[in-house]
C-alpha cells in the first residue's frame, strides 16, 4: 500500500509539473470564475482578519492566495510539491504589511516547526491528495493549540466527472463510501490542460473522523454556492453549477 501511495503521489506531481504553466496563465489572467467569483471570497470570509497571523498556505500553487493574505498583513509560508509552481510563486513581489516565502515540499512532510502556525489554509488542495490523512496529521503538528484549519475542496457528495460542463450524475452508495478518483483534463475558459489530473473524493465521515483523530474539532461547515441573482442572470453559472460543487470546513486544533 505504501508503494502504491508513493507511486500515485509521484504521478500527481509529474502531472502538475506538466500543467504548471497552464495554471499560472489561468490564475494570473483571472480565467477561473469558480475562484474569482465564488470560492476565493468564501475562504477569505472564513479566515476573517489575519493581520499579524502566521499562516501556512498548503498546496499554494503559483501563490496568488498567499499573496492576498500577505497583502492583508499575514506572515505566510506557501508550500507546494510542484517545483514549476513554486518557481512561479517566488517571482512575484508582495504588497502590504505582511511577509511571504515559498518552499517546495509535500504537505505530509513540511519543513515547518511544531506549534508555530496560527492558521492552515487548504484552498483546492484536498481533491489532489489520494489520501489526505497524513497531511491532516501534519497540519495538526504545525498548528498552535487553538489554531484553525480551513479546507475548501470539491463536494464529495455531489461532484462527478464533467460537473463543470453541467453533468448531474448521482454518486451511488457503492462508490460514495470508498475513495474514488475522477480522471479528466482541466477545461477552464476554453483552455484545456496539457495533462490529465485525478480529483480524489472521500465520504464526509472520512473527513470528520480523520480530523477528530488528529486532534481537531469541526467548528463550521459551509457550502459555497452562487447567489440567486448569479444563477438567474448568468447562463455560465446555470450550466457550470448544476449541483453543490464545493464544501468548506473550518476546524480547530484542540
Amino acid at each position: 500500500m505504501e508503494d502504491t501511495a508513493r507511486a500515485i503521489a509521484n504521478l500527481t506531481r509529474e502531472r502538475w509539473e506538466s500543467n504548471a504553466q497552464y495554471w499560472v496563465k489561468i490564475i494570473r489572467e483571472g480565467r477561473d470564475r469558480y475562484r474569482t467569483e465564488l470560492t476565493d471570497a468564501a475562504v477569505l470570509d472564513a479566515i476573517g482578519p489575519c493581520d499579524g497571523l502566521r499562516i501556512l498556505d498548503a498546496g499554494c500553487g503559483e501563490g496568488y492566495f498567499a499573496r492576498a493574505l500577505a497583502s492583508r498583513g499575514a506572515h505566510v509560508v506557501g508550500v507546494d510539491a510542484c517545483q514549476g509552481l513554486i518557481d512561479a510563486a517566488g517571482g512575484v513581489a508582495v504588497e502590504g504589511g505582511g511577509s511571504l516565502s515559498f518552499t517546495r515540499a509535500s504537505v505530509d512532510a513540511m519543513p515547518v516547526e511544531d506549534d508555530s502556525v496560527d492558521l492552515v489554509v487548504c484552498n483546492h488542495l484536498f481533491s489532489h491528495l489520494q489520501d489526505p490523512g497524513p497531511a491532516i496529521v501534519e497540519f495538526g503538528r504545525v498548528l498552535k493549540s487553538g489554531g484553525r484549519l480551513i479546507i475548501l475542496t470539491l463536494h464529495p457528495c455531489f461532484y462527478v466527472e464533467n460537473s463543470e460542463q453541467g453533468a448531474m450524475n448521482s454518486v451511488p452508495a457503492s462508490r460514495y463510501f470508498a475513495s474514488r478518483g475522477v480522471d479528466q483534463r482541466f477545461m477552464v475558459d476554453g483552455l484545456e490542460s496539457p495533462s490529465m489530473i485525478t480529483s480524489w473524493l472521500r465520504p464526509l465521515e472520512f473527513y470528520s473522523g480523520t480530523l477528530r483523530d488528529s486532534g481537531f474539532v469541526i467548528a463550521d461547515l459551509r457550502e459555497p454556492h452562487p447567489t440567486e441573482d448569479m444563477l438567474l442572470n448568468d447562463p455560465w453559472w446555470r450550466k457550470g453549477f448544476p449541483t453543490a460543487m464545493f464544501i468548506l470546513l473550518i476546524a480547530e486544533r484542540r
